[in-house]
């Protein structure tokens, strides 16, 4: 018995071609997408925030024309991922040169290959593989787990850091539209009626975001800054009763002594871009903070140690008969 031949076309279609694919023929050579030629910036962590940010400004700033959403979305991550790039460059830099933050870090690991691999002044970087800056609580963990350091900002300055990182969230996974977690992290009763809704950031909107991102760094700049000289100029006596002794600081108190040592720690926060005080001058105003605050606890202790007067005869302090 004869069989009726199947449709050619039919038996020979793949059902799976819904969508023709164009087959890939050039692969992509990785490392021929970066630039061989560069060299670090010498440039303070802030410095190099402020200059990454800048050249995003003229991407945009002087551009009269309508700029498509997608594009501003590519530029609100570019100021994000200059946020990243700052933390990344201070805590490197802070484990280069500062000898409490390599204490802190020394005993950290890092994969074999980065350390075959990285040179001695990137192998910081090798620490932070594994760490995210996608939210505030991440970032000051960093600091605190990389460095020894606790950086204190504002809760102004969380909450506004946390929105950005939720929106940053929506860009790169979901092209920019909004997520459930998102909506509730930003406020679901505000958000609720925004879910799978893209984002639309007009040129106002990106500078706001711009200028809030700015005012995140310059505040986390100062108080890494902060934390770092506390901790060479110690005011708080360690130790149990008796033994409690005041830690010798690193300064004489004499900046002509001191100016190298201060210049190591001031060149890491410093901005020539705009118009730090001189290290002359921030270092007057830190020892005089020091002492003073020696000098206050000093008073208060020896107000402690003097015993009350003894009650006269009739009951009266100091009276005597």
């Amino acid at each position: 018995m004869k069989t009726k031949p199947s449709n050619p076309t039919t038996s020979s279609a793949d059902y799976t071609a819904i969508v023709k694919v164009t087959p890939i023929t050039q692969p992509i050579t990785t490392e021929s997408l970066f630039d061989k030629t560069y060299k670090l910036s010498k440039l303070s962590p802030i410095d190099d925030f402020i200059e990454n940010a800048n050249k995003l400004n003229l991407l945009w700033i002087t551009n009269e024309g309508i700029l498509s959403s997608e594009f501003m979305n590519i530029l609100f991550l570019g100021y994000f991922s200059a946020v990243e790039s700052y933390v990344r460059a201070l805590v490197r830099t802070l484990i280069q040169h500062d000898t409490y933050s390599q204490k802190c870090a020394e005993s950290l690991q890092i994969t074999f290959g980065a350390a075959l691999h990285h040179n001695k002044q990137l192998l910081p970087e090798a620490l932070m593989d594994n760490h995210s800056f996608t939210a505030s609580e991440n970032i000051l963990k960093t600091f605190k787990s990389l460095a020894g350091i606790d950086i204190v900002i504002d809760e102004t300055i969380t909450t506004e850091l946390d929105k950005i990182c939720q929106l940053r969230h929506c860009c790169v996974h979901r092209f920019g539209k909004l997520g459930a977690k998102n909506a509730m992290s930003l406020g679901l009763t505000s958000h609720s009626n925004l879910f799978e809704k893209p984002l639309t950031l007009s040129k106002s909107d990106l500078s706001v975001v711009s200028s809030t991102l700015r005012s995140v760094v310059k505040t986390i700049n100062n108080s890494a800054y902060k934390a770092v000289l506390d901790r060479t100029f110690p005011t708080i006596p360690s130790g149990k009763g008796d033994k409690k002794k005041q830690a010798v600081p690193l300064w004489t108190k004499d900046f002509e002594t001191d100016k190298e040592l201060f210049n190591k720690y001031y060149k890491i926060f410093s901005s020539k871009k705009e118009n730090s005080p001189k290290a002359k001058e921030m270092y007057t105003r830190f020892i005089s903070e020091k002492e003073s605050i020696i000098q206050s606890m000093a008073k208060s202790s020896a107000k402690k140690s003097v015993p009350p007067p003894t009650p006269g005869a009739n009951g009266v302090a100091g009276e005597v008969k």
